[in-house]
C-alpha cells in the first residue's frame, strides 16, 4: 500500500513539473534556440523552480516506492501524471475540464488498475543481475535515447516534439530501473551500498539527461505532442526491465488479455487528454476568458 500511494504522489509531482516547466518554457521567444543561456534564464524564473521540485519530489517518492514494489507494478501507476496534469493544468490556468477531458482520465485511471490488477507482479531478482545483463540491456536502452533524440533534429514541430518525449520517458525509465538496484543496495548493505555502486551514478545522470530533454520538449513544442511519450515510454521501458532483466514474474493466460485491455485503455486515454487545449500553446492564458495567442507576453509570469 506504500508503494501505491508513494507511486501516486510521484504522478503528482510529475503533473507539477509538466505544468510549471511549460509554463516557464512560454516565456522564452518562440524559435528561439534552447541551449545553455536559456538555460540559465529559465532557472532563474520562480516557476521553473516549482517545477523542477515537483520533479525532484517525484524521484524521491518514486524511489521509496520502488524499494516497496515492483519495478513494473510501480511504473505504470506513475501514468496517472496524465490526468494529474490536467487537473493541476485547470487549476493553474484557472480553466474547467470538458467531459472528454473526464472520460479520458476515467479510462486511463480504469486502464491502469486492470494492468496493474491483471499483471499481479511478483518480486523478481533485482539483486542477482550480472553487470554484462545490465551493459547489454542498459546499453540498447541509451540508444533508444539516442535514435530519438537524432530522429527530433528534423522534421516538423509536432515530430520532433513528439521524439524528445519519447526520448524523456525512455530516460526516465531507466532511470527508474537504475534507482531499484540503488533501493536494494540501500536495504542489504545500507548507505555504504547506495554510494558504491555504479547505478547510483549512474541513475543520476539519466536523471539529469531526462530533465535536460524534457526542457528541450517543452521549449521545442505544445505538451500535447510530448506528453504520450513523457508518460508511456516510461512504464514501457520499466515493464521490459522488470521481466526481461530483473526476473519479476507475472499472471499468464487469460490474464495477459486483460492486461493488454488495460493497456489499450491507457493509451485511448492519453491520445483523448493530449487534445485537451490545457496542453497546448493556448495554456499561456493565465486567466479565465477567451484562449490568448499562442504565445503569449510573459511580462505576468514569474
Amino acid at each position: 500500500m506504500l508503494s501505491i500511494v508513494c507511486a501516486v504522489l510521484a504522478a503528482g509531482g510529475n503533473a507539477t513539473a509538466n505544468v510549471m516547466l511549460r509554463k516557464a518554457s512560454l516565456t522564452q521567444p518562440a524559435g528561439a534556440r534552447f541551449d545553455a543561456g536559456m538555460l540559465a534564464n529559465l532557472i532563474r524564473r520562480r516557476v521553473w523552480l516549482y517545477g523542477f521540485g515537483g520533479m525532484v519530489a517525484s524521484f524521491l517518492l518514486q524511489a521509496v516506492a520502488l524499494s516497496r514494489g515492483q519495478l513494473s507494478a510501480v511504473e505504470p501507476i506513475i501514468t496517472l501524471e496524465v490526468p494529474l496534469t490536467l487537473l493541476v493544468a485547470s487549476r493553474v490556468f484557472r480553466t474547467r475540464l470538458g467531459r472528454a477531458e473526464w472520460l479520458g482520465i476515467l479510462a486511463m485511471t480504469a486502464g491502469m488498475i486492470v494492468l496493474v490488477g491483471s499483471l499481479d507482479p511478483k518480486v523478481g531478482h533485482d539483486f542477482d543481475v550480472s553487470h554484462q545483463t545490465y551493459v547489454l540491456a542498459g546499453g540498447a536502452t541509451a540508444a533508444t535515447i539516442g535514435l530519438l533524440v537524432a530522429a527530433s533534429l528534423r522534421g516538423p514541430t509536432g515530430w520532433r516534439t513528439a521524439c524528445l518525449g519519447a526520448a524523456t520517458g525512455t530516460s526516465f525509465g531507466l532511470t527508474a530501473t537504475l534507482i531499484k538496484e540503488t533501493m536494494s543496495q540501500l536495504t542489504d548493505r545500507g548507505w555504504f551500498g547506495v554510494v558504491s555502486t555504479w547505478q547510483t551514478y549512474a541513475a543520476i545522470g539519466f536523471g539529469i539527461l531526462g530533465v535536460l530533454v524534457m526542457q528541450w520538449a517543452l521549449h521545442t513544442g505544445p505538451l500535447l505532442a510530448s506528453q504520450p511519450g513523457f508518460t508511456l515510454m516510461d512504464p514501457i521501458v520499466s515493464i521490459l526491465w522488470g521481466v526481461l532483466v530483473f526476473d519479476e514474474t507475472t499472471n499468464t493466460g487469460l490474464w495477459l488479455g486483460a492486461a493488454t485491455l488495460g493497456a489499450m485503455g491507457i493509451g485511448a486515454g492519453v491520445v483523448v487528454l493530449a487534445r485537451s487545449p490545457l496542453l497546448g500553446d493556448e495554456s499561456a492564458n493565465d486567466g479565465p476568458g477567451p484562449v490568448s495567442p499562442a504565445r503569449a507576453a510573459p511580462a505576468n509570469l514569474p
